[in-house]
């Protein structure tokens, strides 16, 4: 079609005026959203400027483009310490070396050494305030004294010593939001690993200084055995005595089948076991404070209905019609904290990344109205969802406590983005050495290709990633040689997942006394409610690609599913688990 106006001539010089303002005008936006980044993460004052180790190596993930002059999208992403290039090329060459496979005993965790209760890595509280102070007065007392927290850990701890941990201001203050204007603390843990995500500190600030209750539920129980639910379940009723437990399982009530890129179909139920639980142990709390009927009618209308065959995922098309949200405002400022204000019960929900928040909040809903990611850092800031007129959760964004935890094990708990992994083979490792991933995923050992009868060569980290990569296909562009990196991302995102390769922890002595929790009387109670999930791992012929959780990204999903068509029908995780 012919142009609507005439060429304009336009020289060399001119094309190098263009580019050059273009780089220019670049650079402009890039140095305002780098001050624009020390506004957010220390105020008015720099942060950076003060500090030298922790205070100055900080990494920003999950990067949003944003408009300029604006901050909103990046505010509350993730804010870990960056690594030096001498950590990662010292792991990288361990990662080469044969590993030692552990026993079960170290599979065994006490919150002690993770968290270290009364150490300068308790969680910061909001400092003292009074209603007579501005916002701007608020906000710099605040500032102050997480630099003075930060300078204290600094001073105490080496970096290398330590996980990766929320460093962004602005993430703490949805936290202490969330905690004044909640009745309510609902602390929500990955029953593989659920002492890590339980820190002393919040229970001791919600217990004692909020005098508070709080509510841990251990969620994703349908991945590990019933005897090690109820062994952790024990644990922390005789180790943190005030606090209520309830198991969930976030998609107990979704039916499971064939859909494209193996994502669970159906209409998403509620998990009314779960909330039926949940709502007891609040009853509990609250007496008669609060009207609940709405909330338990609700809970006892979805397990009198029956699943209907008929259903299929229009709503999970448009999972926010109907649902009644309302996002608060990122205000952070003092809050008048009223318990069962307006006569409406308010449950904050908080806890590590990818602990399943969100999921949660779905399947106590019944219906989606919030998003779910394995990406950390998905739910940026809090909001507030009515379940019923008189109750209200709150979902917080996940926030990394400062502890011990080894960080390839934050790796794969999903607390750090395993896209932004800059090494991912020394985590590999780790898990290897405590899951038999080589068994599991039926490797042939790259070295011992056409010699079967020779010894068997001991495995590294490299050697599972390149066995793996051979095995998928996973091969180099141009020289076609084995992608050891994206087969190491794979395995990861395989360990994540959690229904292939899953690495699961004990509570202190658990080994000694398996069959005692094998036989406890309470252990056909939690196998109820792991009932509908499990049957997938026990049915050979669902073992497989209808065994893949949702996900936001098309692209995992239909990597998951691929590498699951690689494994034999008659391997199922909990089969692993017993052999160990």
């Amino acid at each position: 079609m012919p142009q609507g106006r005439k060429k304009i001539p336009f020289s060399g010089k001119q094309k190098k005026l263009q580019l050059q303002h273009k780089r220019d005008k670049k650079k402009n936006q890039n140095e305002e959203t780098s001050n624009e980044d020390s506004i957010v993460t220390s105020g008015n004052v720099s942060i950076a400027d003060e500090g030298k180790n922790f205070l100055e190596d900080v990494v920003k993930l999950n990067q949003q483009p944003s408009r300029q002059g604006t901050n909103t999208a990046n505010r509350y992403r993730l804010h870990f310490r960056k690594e030096t290039n001498q950590e990662i090329q010292k792991r990288k060459q361990l990662a080469g070396i044969p590993f030692e496979v552990l026993s079960q005993e170290a599979l065994e965790v006490s919150y002690e050494d993770i968290f270290l209760p009364g150490s300068v890595l308790d969680i910061p509280k909001r400092p003292p305030w009074n209603y007579s102070m501005s916002k701007e007065q608020l906000e710099a007392r605040e500032q102050k004294h997480f630099r003075e927290y930060l300078q204290k850990i600094e001073q105490e701890f080496k970096s290398e010593e330590l996980s990766y941990f929320e460093m962004n201001l602005e993430t703490w203050r949805q936290l202490w939001r969330v905690l004044e204007m909640s009745d309510i603390v609902m602390l929500i843990v990955d029953i593989r690993y659920p002492v890590l995500h339980f820190s002393p500190a919040l229970y001791d600030y919600v217990t004692s200084d909020l005098g508070k209750d709080i509510i841990l539920v251990l969620n994703k129980i349908d991945l590990v055995p019933a005897p090690i639910v109820l062994a952790w379940k024990h644990y922390f009723q005789q180790q943190f005595p005030q606090v209520y437990i309830v198991c969930f399982s976030a998609y107990s009530g979704m039916k499971q089948a064939a859909g494209k890129r193996g994502r669970r179909i159906g209409k998403l139920k509620m998990a009314a076991e779960g909330a039926k639980r949940l709502f007891d142990v609040c009853e509990k709390i609250v007496h008669s404070k609060v009207d609940l009927s709405s909330w338990e009618k609700k809970i006892e209308e979805e397990i009198n209905s029956s699943f209907s065959a008929s259903d299929n995922c229009e709503e999970e098309k448009n999972p926010l019609v109907g649902a009644e949200i309302k996002v608060t405002s990122a205000d952070c400022s003092h809050y008048r904290s009223e318990k069962f204000k307006d006569g409406i019960l308010t449950i904050g929900c908080v806890g590590h990344p990818n602990v399943g928040k969100s999921s949660v909040l779905n399947g106590v809903m019944g219906k989606k109205v919030v998003s779910v990611s394995r990406t950390p850092g998905h739910t940026k800031h809090f909001q507030t969802i009515y379940l019923t007129p008189t109750v209200r959760l709150c979902d917080c964004p996940g926030l990394v406590f400062p502890s011990k935890i080894p960080k390839p094990l934050q790796i794969l708990t999903g607390c750090y983005p395993i896209a932004q992994v800059r090494e991912p083979y020394s985590v590999v490792m780790y898990l290897a050495q405590r899951v038999p991933v080589p068994e599991i995923l039926k490797l042939q050992h790259p070295n011992q290709e056409g010699n079967m009868a020779s010894q068997p060569e001991p495995w590294s980290a490299f050697d599972i990633c390149e066995a793996w990569a051979i095995k998928r296909g996973f091969l180099t562009k141009r020289t076609a040689r084995p992608d050891v990196y994206r087969a190491a991302n794979n395995i990861l995102r395989l360990s994540l997942d959690g229904r292939t390769l899953c690495l699961t922890f004990y509570p202190p002595g658990y080994t000694t006394e398996k069959e005692k929790w094998s036989l406890h009387p309470e252990v056909n109670e939690i196998k109820a409610l792991q009932h509908s999930e499990k049957i997938n791992y026990n049915n050979k012929s669902e073992v497989g690609e209808e065994n893949l959780s949702e996900s936001s990204n098309c692209e995992e999903d239909s990597e998951n599913e691929k590498s699951e068509k690689f494994l034999s029908d008659e391997q199922n995780m909990f089969s692993v688990l017993s052999d160990m």
